[in-house]
């Protein structure tokens, strides 16, 4: 208004300098006439008379003039201000004609309206309101002298615009009475639209504070007042008007245990000490029991001393997530003592906890895999893509679960494991995490693995096969054939339906069959062992044949506690038909050989007492009488054959008795006893050779054998070494033995006249082969040596060069040898 008013006063700005003037003129005139007046008066006073009237005309001009600029100025300084000003301003009489408007209002009235405003103007028909009735209403209201704000929205093809428009009525500075409305419009579009988007914003805020049942406090930090949203307050169970936002009252709810903590981490806060405030207590709920609260918050305002002003936070009621806290703390101890790998996730099937045994499983520690997937960790290329879709389609179902899936562990090694996870939901059904209890099976998938290919391999197996349960009771003595395969119906004539749950011993029976064994069968799988046995069974057709059974107990094949019988079954017919036919040659040869030993025997003893009688007679036979030098000469050959036939019939006795001697008693000796004994047997020998011996052999060896054996092969091994050796050096002679694990070995060494092993090769242990002719022998010692050793079962190997030495290596199996084992164990480390 009091624009108007500095509006209508700029224009009396002209009409007052004209006045001005006019006043001056008047006084120059009434001076020329009080001079004329007094023209009498003197010369010197007409002048200062003039001059006075003259200044005082000049200064009032002046004063006139100078008054009416400056009050022009000022009103056209106010008009400028107006005009310019963003808010539209205009005025209208009492017949709603425009008096005045600015730029502002004419742009605007022009852009909604396209009318272009000019003084005078009806303003009730340029308006832009759809109803020009309500803006007569309002000049109406402001014609009758009252002043007051009117908010306004105008719609138009460039958009919607709200204006605030204030209306005062214009009163005339003398009369006061009222000749129009004065009118300021201020565009508030953007005010309208930030309270638009911020009530849009709190509405979204409330409806996600009460979605998130979060509790909202904001507290004076100053007086330590505090303000609480509903929610916060039924979080306790009390209504909006039940609680206050005092401290004391506040306090009065916490947990005495909890109370001195949160008061401690608030003022942390306040202070600086720590950045925001993240605590959980417990609170009393109005029904008296406690809930558990998490309370975040930080300072939102401080002062310029930097002293808190204001904090803003919010309260979570985690009651139930502390119960589960608990649950699954109680659940992990009973867990972590368990054999089998535990798995605990959350409701996003994340690890949350594992036992100590899924860590000895897999490798893998909590921190390693906590608030992953468990598959991330364990899958691998032979993980079963299928099964791994079965388990996320089962988990994303809430299902119980159950597979078996390939895992890797931690160090890359592959095992199997048997999944069990099932989820669990609280008490208004709302899934709260999976347990998985998980098995290392893998030693059961290579049974199972190794079960099949043996399935297979029974099936198609030339061997019957048949399967015999155990009695789940005691008392129960009805063993059944569960299994039969295909090899033993084709050799008995009786399908698979035929012989299962009948009892294997009346499937054998017959009537040629012998009952003592079929009891001893029966016995055996009574007392589960193993026994074999060859009977006659009966096929389908009634037909008898021989049968090899062969019965072992096996362990549990199902996981059931079921033990099992597995019956191999051969037909040996053929084989006991050669058998008897072979039993009958045996017989014959048994005979055969006896009758030669019986005719080797009389021609070795018969024969010799002629050839005793015959070398006899030629060395009493007088050779001086009646005898030429040719007679004499054939009596010399007749004697050395006859020597020659002897000394045949008593290698021939030897033999023989080597042959018979199998029988003979075995005794316990110690091998380096007769080592000895037999170098003894040979001292003058040794001594006029200059032969140096080495008997290496470890007194606790003993031997359980025919002592004559062992007494002949060292015999005639050290025999040989000292006829064969070397005559440009000393004989060096080494006899040593020790055991193995197999055997007891003897070697007989010496740097003698050596052999060419290729020549001899086969030839060696014949009887009376002799490679060097140049030292008497018979050629028989290595023949008795190497049929002495195999008759105990042992074996002799030669190693030799010719010109350096010869080994021979004796090897006797050591069950031969009575050492202990703390001795074997020394006999093999002085090997």
């Amino acid at each position: 208004m009091e624009k108007i008013k500095v509006l209508l006063r700029g224009a009396y700005l002209p009409m007052k300098s004209l006045l001005a003037f006019v006043f001056i003129a008047l006084a120059l005139v009434s001076v020329n006439d009080f001079l004329v007046s007094a023209y009498t008066l003197t010369h010197t006073q007409a002048s200062l008379l003039l001059l006075t009237g003259a200044m005082i005309a000049i200064y009032g001009y002046v004063h006139i003039t100078k008054a009416s600029y400056t009050k022009h100025q000022r009103d056209s300084y106010a008009w400028n201000i107006m005009n310019n000003s963003p808010e539209m301003v205009w005025a209208v009489n009492t017949e709603y004609k425009l008096l005045f408007f600015n730029e502002a209002f004419r742009s605007s009235i022009k852009l909604f309206s396209g009318h272009d405003c000019r003084l005078g103007d009806d303003v009730l028909t340029i308006d832009m309101a759809e109803d020009n009735s309500k803006w007569k209403e309002l000049y109406n209201k402001a014609l009758r002298g009252i002043t007051f704000t009117f908010q306004d929205t105008i719609s138009a093809a460039i958009g919607i615009a709200s204006y605030e428009n204030s209306f005062q009525p214009l009163k005339s500075p003398k009369s006061g009475k009222i000749e129009g409305v004065a009118c300021v419009g201020r565009d508030i579009t953007w005010k309208v639209d930030q309270e638009k988007k911020l009530k849009e914003s709190n509405e979204k805020l409330e409806m996600v504070l009460e979605g998130a049942d979060l509790g909202i406090w904001d507290l004076n930090l100053q007086t330590w007042e505090a303000q609480y949203n509903d929610q916060l307050k039924g979080m306790l169970g009390y209504k909006p008007s039940e609680i206050d936002g005092t401290q004391i009252a506040w306090h009065n709810l916490f947990h005495p245990d909890d109370r001195d903590k949160a008061l401690d981490l608030m003022k942390k806060h306040i202070k600086g000490e720590i950045d925001m405030i993240d605590m959980e207590y417990r609170m009393r709920h109005k029904d008296g029991r406690w809930i558990w609260i998490q309370n975040r918050g930080k300072v939102m305002e401080r002062d310029s001393d930097g002293r808190a002003v204001r904090a803003l936070g919010t309260h979570t009621d985690i009651t139930q997530r502390k119960l589960a806290e608990s649950e699954l703390q109680k659940l992990s101890l009973v867990a972590s003592k368990t054999h089998n790998g535990v798995i605990i996730t959350d409701a996003n099937a994340r690890v949350a906890w594992v036992n100590e045994a899924y860590e000895k499983m897999t490798g893998f520690t909590l921190a390693e895999i906590a608030g992953k997937s468990p598959a991330d960790a364990v899958s691998g290329p032979d993980t079963d893509s299928a099964v791994a879709e079965r388990i996320e389609e089962k988990l994303a179902g809430r299902q119980i679960i159950r597979e078996e899936v390939v895992y890797y562990k931690k160090n890359g090694e592959k095992i199997w494991v048997a999944l069990e996870i099932t989820p669990i939901f609280d008490t208004m059904g709302n899934l709260e995490r999976f347990i998985s209890i998980e098995t290392d099976i893998t030693e059961r998938k290579k049974h199972d693995n190794q079960r099949v290919i043996l399935e297979a391999a029974v099936k198609n197996i030339a061997e019957a096969v048949l399967i015999i349960n155990k009695p789940c009771e005691q008392n129960d003595a009805m063993y059944k054939v569960v299994y039969s395969n295909d090899a033993f119906s084709k050799m008995t004539g009786f399908s698979p339906e035929e012989v299962e749950q009948r009892n294997p011993i009346s499937l054998l029976r017959g009537p040629k069959s012998d009952s003592g064994k079929l009891a001893k069968v029966f016995d055996a799988i009574t007392s589960e062992s193993y026994i074999q046995e060859d009977l006659v069974s009966y096929k389908k057709n009634g037909e008898s044949f021989w049968i090899n059974l062969a019965v072992s107990p096996v362990g549990d094949l199902s996981n059931n506690n079921q033990h099992y019988f597995v019956a191999i079954v051969k037909d040996i017919s053929e084989r006991k038909q050669a058998q008897n036919e072979a039993q009958g040659l045996t017989n014959e040869l048994i005979s055969r050989n006896k009758e030669l030993q019986e005719f080797t025997q009389i021609v070795s003893h018969n024969l010799r007492a002629p050839v005793v009688n015959i070398l006899g007679l030629t060395q009493i036979f007088d050779k001086s009488q009646a005898f030429n030098q040719y007679n004499l000469k054939i009596l010399k050959h007749l004697t050395e054959s006859a020597q020659q036939l002897d000394t045949i019939l008593i290698d021939l006795n030897d033999i023989l008795q080597v042959k018979e001697s199998s029988t003979q008693v075995k005794q316990k000796f110690i091998l380096k006893d007769l080592i000895q004994q037999v170098l003894s047997s040979f001292i003058l020998q040794i001594e006029e050779s200059g032969a140096k011996i080495s008997v290496q052999a470890d007194e606790s060896i003993q031997l359980e054998v025919i002592r004559g054996y062992a007494h002949s092969i060292v015999h005639n091994l050290t025999t040989n070494a000292l006829k064969y050796r070397h005559p440009r050096r000393p004989l060096e002679l080494e006899v040593t033995s020790y055991t193995t694990e197999t055997d007891l070995v003897l070697w007989v060494k010496d740097n003698g006249l050596g052999m060419d092993t290729k020549q001899i090769e086969g030839k060696l242990f014949k009887l009376y082969k002799r490679f060097h002719n140049h030292v008497e022998g018979k050629g028989m010692g290595l023949f008795l040596v190497k049929t002495q050793v195999e008759r105990m079962g042992g074996t002799i190997k030669v190693f030799s060069t010719l010109g350096k030495g010869t080994a021979f290596r004796v090897a006797i199996p050591r069950e031969n040898c009575l050492v202990e084992q703390e001795e074997m164990q020394y006999a093999l480390e002085v090997k």
